[in-house]
């Protein structure tokens, strides 16, 4: 009591000297850089002597790496950092849930009260089961009925020709004939539309089955009411299974107790891509958060006890952009979360948002062009592996309205790690990822 007393009168940070524990979810979307970014999180704190002169406010602190929990899986961070650093190439995107528990001292502005020491976990959690939380307030015939609205707002002739072989499905059919063969049609129909750039594909098993690959549970698709009984049946049995058994007892279990999570956001791909990529990922990514919905809160306390306090929205591969055009970049972001921010506002949680590159394979160079000076940016492009410079043009402060959507004016492209140097205890080049942890866990330094 007398220590705490002492530590308000000083106005120290609110850290019990007693060990406590920080669970973060870092969740996004395919190809929104997820596995770098929490491996260059893991590697700017284990050696963070850059990090500390942006906050200098912060007492010095050391993290270690604890041993794997039990009964989790462990994020490869050592395999992946040597990837990065020594081989210059991309990690693989990882298809499960991981977990990594870093312990962190911070020094104490008066030694006699001592250091403190708390742990945070950071669960790498896939978007695309977590799409899969909102099958736990939907039943299959609601679930068919909400996918195959969704499909029919699709364009695209994959899509169309799905529901075109649903309503060649008569009442007499060889059920077991049709079920694995509809099923394919549907997985494969998913597996297209996520090269294609959307994001609401349910069940997210379907794209990412990780250990359930090829495993019968998995065997369903949406279907119309007036299909034949049997099919119906059969497929709403194993839906109900799958949403007890996978996202109940198995995914759901690793989400409870976060208290903050990071949500990782590909900017760049929505914007380029068109308006439909860009409308399916916001919409996305509100299926993401919509546990956390003030309307929700009766569902969230009946599967586990709402903790999350703080959300970071962060738009990946900064580094595309050229740094004249960062704060468009950011206004950018803000316009395509701003409807989830106000949401999760209303519920009470903070949000922060915050532009970054978990490993800078770029630098911005000036350069005249047609009597201009442009921002060009220049790296080893990964389509030949030589290095270009490339004008990459002025971003928007919004997003562009259907009508006057212009992909042609956005071409990013995507650059291999620099071939750099790096010496023993160096962490990776970055932008903005010092910012990610001040944002993140800065009142608990």
């Amino acid at each position: 009591m007398a220590t705490e007393i002492l530590k308000n009168l000083l106005n120290l940070p609110n850290i019990s000297l007693s060990s406590n524990s920080v669970k973060i979810a870092i969740t996004g979307l395919s190809r929104s850089g997820k596995t770098v970014f929490i491996t260059s999180l893991i590697d700017q704190l284990l050696y963070q002597d850059k990090i500390l002169g942006v906050t200098a406010s912060y007492p010095p602190f050391k993290t270690t790496i604890k041993p794997p929990l039990a009964n989790a899986k462990r994020f490869d961070y050592y395999t992946l950092i040597h990837q990065l650093k020594q081989e210059h190439r991309w990690t693989k995107g990882t298809d499960e849930i991981t977990h990594t528990v870093l312990e962190i001292e911070t020094k104490s502005r008066f030694a006699f009260l001592g250091n403190s020491t708390f742990e945070i976990e950071l669960i790498d959690y896939p978007g695309e089961w977590l799409l899969d939380l909102a099958l736990l307030e939907m039943n299959y015939k609601k679930w068919s009925q909400k996918t195959m609205l969704w499909l029919h707002s699709v364009d695209d002739d994959k899509a169309r020709a799905y529901l075109a072989t649903l309503d060649s499905l008569t009442a007499k059919i060889n059920t077991q004939e049709v079920e694995l063969k509809l099923h394919n049609k549907y997985k494969e129909l998913l597996i297209h539309l996520k090269k294609n750039h959307y994001s609401q594909l349910t069940p997210g098993r379907f794209i990412m089955p990780s250990d359930l690959a090829n495993d019968p549970i998995l065997v369903f698709a949406p279907l119309p009411p007036n299909a034949a009984k049997e099919l119906f049946k059969s497929y709403e049995k194993r839906y109900n299974r799958y949403v007890k058994e996978i996202v109940k007892d198995i995914q759901l279990e690793h989400f409870k107790g976060f208290e903050r999570q990071v949500v990782l956001v590909d900017v760049l791909e929505a914007l380029q891509n068109g308006y439909d990529c860009y409308s399916d990922m916001k919409n996305g990514l509100k299926s993401m958060l919509a546990l956390y919905e003030h309307k929700n809160k009766n569902f969230l306390s009946q599967w586990f006890s709402p903790s999350i306090k703080k959300v970071l929205f962060c738009a990946t591969k900064a580094d595309q952009v050229a740094a004249s055009q960062h704060a468009n970049f950011s206004a950018l972001l803000v316009d395509m979360i701003d409807d989830l921010q106000k949401e999760l506002d209303i519920s009470h949680i903070k949000t922060n948002t915050q532009i970054v590159a978990a490993l800078k394979s770029t630098v911005t160079i000036e350069k005249k062009y047609e009597g201009q000076t442009l921002s060009f940016i220049r790296g080893i492009l990964e389509e030949d592996g030589e290095m270009h410079d490339l004008y990459p043009g002025k971003m928007p402060i919004r997003f562009p309205s259907k009508a006057e959507f212009d992909t042609s004016k956005y071409g990013y492209k995507n650059f291999l790690p620099p071939k750099k140097p790096y010496r023993e205890n160096e962490s990776l080049a970055h932008i903005n990822m010092d910012r990610v942890i001040r944002k993140l866990i800065g009142d608990l330094l």
